[in-house]
């Protein structure tokens, strides 16, 4: 049962899990060495997601991703998708009353719906733009509080959400900026080195991957973060989509330029599609 929000690292982890059938924890610590990040942390993180019932173990020190785990995965996979989905002017909510000897469960609920995209509209009311109910409904079954949530979904007659309040609900000028200074940092520093390395001969495979992860964990950490509003609820002056879109596509450059041959391919296999 998840009982807290997920890390972007744990995010991560889990999404390399469930690109192979299942996977040693030697590997995953030889992966993340190149970014310096130890082998406890990788340890730790797997017996969290293992814990939360996202993977589990196929023998000793191997690890696959569960039905529960997999589901996740489709779920963050879909966010992006909603960059280029029309809306059809619907809101979603989600209202709930978890009693408060329940509070542990009742803060994971509220932290899944920030995950997903939702926004807190008034005490325990959630909205959100897109249709999450089948997310929502398999959060609250995890945590054993279906009998305290009630979904609905319809239009405002009064009072309803403008660029500038769903601006409030969601925070959007902060997030803003954290998309200027991930802005600067590809532009002064990623980009450039990432040039380079597409320039050498022969392909420096490994060097590519940690990049790609790097990358992933930007992408990640904005996603935990970034409700994919439609454009007609962003305020002027909205960078998140164009930077989402560029650093997707930066993805697949990289992807792409990992050579079939290498053994980190597995990983990035399902940024090659066509």
């Amino acid at each position: 049962m998840r009982s807290r929000a997920m890390l972007s690292v744990e995010k991560q982890i889990l999404y390399l899990i469930s690109s192979t059938r299942d996977i040693d924890v030697k590997t995953l610590v030889d992966i993340y060495e190149a970014r310096d990040v130890s082998p406890q942390i990788i340890r730790n993180t797997l017996s969290r997601l293992k814990k939360d019932g996202y993977i589990e173990s196929t023998e000793r020190s191997r690890y696959a991703v569960t039905p529960l785990g997999s589901e996740f995965i489709q779920t963050i996979n879909r966010k992006p998708l909603l960059i280029e989905q029309q809306w059809d002017g619907v809101w979603h909510m989600v209202m709930f009353e978890v009693p408060e000897a329940d509070r542990k469960k009742r803060d994971a609920f509220r932290g899944g719906l920030l995950q997903l995209g939702f926004g807190l509209l008034y005490k325990s009311v959630y909205i959100s733009p897109w249709d999450y109910t089948e997310d929502v409904l398999l959060l609250a079954d995890n945590l054993g509080i279906t009998d305290w949530v009630t979904l609905g979904k319809g239009s405002f007659v009064h009072n309803g959400i403008t660029p500038e309040k769903a601006g409030e609900i969601w925070s959007l000028n902060s997030l803003n900026e954290v998309y200027l200074t991930k802005q600067e940092w590809i532009h002064s520093r990623f980009s450039p080195s990432l040039e380079s390395l597409l320039k050498e001969k022969p392909v420096d495979d490994r060097a590519l991957f940690v990049r790609f992860l790097e990358l992933g964990e930007i992408i990640a950490e904005l996603g935990l973060s970034d409700p994919i509003l439609p454009e007609e609820l962003l305020p002027e002056g909205w960078i998140g989509r164009s930077c989402f879109l560029e650093y997707q596509r930066l993805l697949r450059t990289i992807a792409g330029a990992i050579p079939e041959e290498s053994a980190y391919r597995v990983f990035v296999n399902r940024f090659t599609a066509s």
